[in-house]
């Protein structure tokens, strides 16, 4: 079964990935391939790799909250051989599974305040993606009048979910709570250096219209990254970006070039882990 489970998962990814070809103008898709500014996605990149090592500082948090005591630099390249699992072993979780395995036996502090850790660590994050897509979801109604009417009920959407997280942490990651602010605050400057990531990546194209339209549909590409049911993402994305383009003014050929150069990205960061997981 264990086997069957990746199988199926790199399926679901050709599947999806041959749904979104059927469904866009291939031949415009490499032409706009094809007139990538390289600085511009040299730039991106090293956006990407801050962001990643931030994430890693965040982390630090919720391991001291436990009592793991690791150096910065002991955390980055456990980071980076995460990353680097998280895509070798389809789902998310593998690198996930690998620290929980490794600071176990290193520091005794048990599978359960560890997993904690780690799933403390994933809500943060996604409680700052929600934020960031909330505001850009009512900066975009704002100005139109058929829309306008939703940006309170955004606004509102987010003070929600700020103040019903913070309940939970107390509620249920007690040993967390000291660090929910520092670590939200991170996570809100991390998911801010992946919009920059992605703005770079448009620039790349010479996509300077409706950047706020690109930047909600990358937010809600994440989200559908995250749902473990495709290979490292693969797919998820484009299809998120393809549906997505019924309902805001983007450029298909652009959106999709998006998400395949940032899952390009990925793949490169995740590749850095792979000489710490041999060396270890």
């Amino acid at each position: 079964m264990k086997t069957l489970k990746p199988i199926l998962k790199i399926c679901i990814s050709i599947l999806i990935l041959y749904l979104v070809y059927q469904n866009i103008d291939a031949p415009a898709l490499w032409e706009t391939l094809k007139t990538v500014n390289l600085f511009w996605v040299m730039l991106a990149f090293g956006l990407f790799i801050l962001s990643q090592y931030i994430s890693s500082l965040r982390l630090q948090y919720f391991w001291r909250d436990i009592g793991v005591r690791l150096n910065d630099n002991e955390n980055w390249k456990l980071y980076l051989i995460g990353m680097y699992y998280n895509l070798l072993l389809p789902g998310g979780i593998g690198g996930d599974g690998y620290k929980v395995f490794l600071l176990d036996n290193q520091h005794q502090v048990g599978k359960s305040k560890l997993i904690k850790a780690l799933v403390f660590d994933r809500l943060s994050g996604l409680l700052a993606l929600g934020l960031w897509l909330c505001l850009l979801l009512s900066l975009y109604c704002w100005p139109l009048e058929i829309l306008s009417h939703f940006t309170p009920i955004l606004v509102l959407l987010g003070l929600i979910a700020l103040v019903g997280s913070n309940i939970l942490v107390n509620k249920v990651f007690t040993s967390h709570s000291a660090s929910y602010w520092p670590s939200l605050g991170l996570s809100l400057f991390i998911q801010g250096l992946q919009l920059t990531t992605c703005c770079s990546i448009l620039y790349a194209f010479s996509a300077f219209k409706h950047i706020l339209a690109y930047l909600a549909l990358f937010l809600v590409s994440s989200i559908a990254a995250v749902i473990p049911i495709t290979f490292g993402g693969a797919g998820a994305r484009e299809l998120t970006f393809l549906t997505g383009a019924q309902y805001f003014p983007v450029d298909v050929s652009v959106a999709i070039s998006l998400s395949v150069i940032f899952y390009l990205l990925t793949v490169i960061a995740s590749l850095l882990g792979m000489f710490y997981s041999f060396k270890k």
